[in-house]
Formats: structure tokens, sequence, C-alpha cells
């Protein structure tokens, strides 16, 4: 399992196991959305860093996270379906 350090993971998770906690979220994604890992981990991290400040339940934080990830990327997929259609068709 390649491990991303998108951010400097010292200061964006407070401990181990929280830290643990989001790279299987972070797992979870890559195999569901079949996407790189690189980029899903960036965008993961940096989803969590803004919303960690203003969760009042913690524990809820990577089902809030991966939900917010997975709208994204599926935006992004159909844009570029979009494109190629406007390209292609």
């Amino acid at each position: 399992m390649q491990i991303c350090y998108a951010m400097n993971s010292t200061l964006l998770y407070k401990n181990e196991t929280e830290e643990k906690l989001h790279r299987n979220a972070i797992q979870t994604l890559v195999r569901e959305t079949r996407m790189p890992e690189d980029s899903v981990c960036s965008l993961y991290e940096s989803v969590f860093a803004r919303l960690k400040h203003h969760a009042k339940i913690k524990e809820f934080l990577p089902i809030f996270v991966s939900r917010e990830v997975k709208d994204i990327l599926l935006q992004r997929v159909n844009l570029s379906l979009m494109e190629y259609q406007n390209d292609y068709l």
C-alpha cells in the first residue's frame, strides 16, 4: 500500500489512529473510483484539511470527506466526458 503525503501528516492528523482511519478511507476511494492513488490522496487531504476545523463530531469526517471527494471526482469525469463529446461527436 502506497502512502500519500501530500501534506505534512503530523500537522494534518492528530495521531496515528486518526491517520490510519483516513488512509483506509483513501484506499477505499482508490478501489471504488479506480483513480490514481496520488490524485485521490491529495484531493482527500485537501478536503479533510478544510473540513476538520468545522467538524463537531470528528469520527464522521471520513464519511463526509469521502463523499465530497467522490462528488468532485464524478464532476471531473463528467466534464471530461462532455469535452470528449463536444470534440468528437
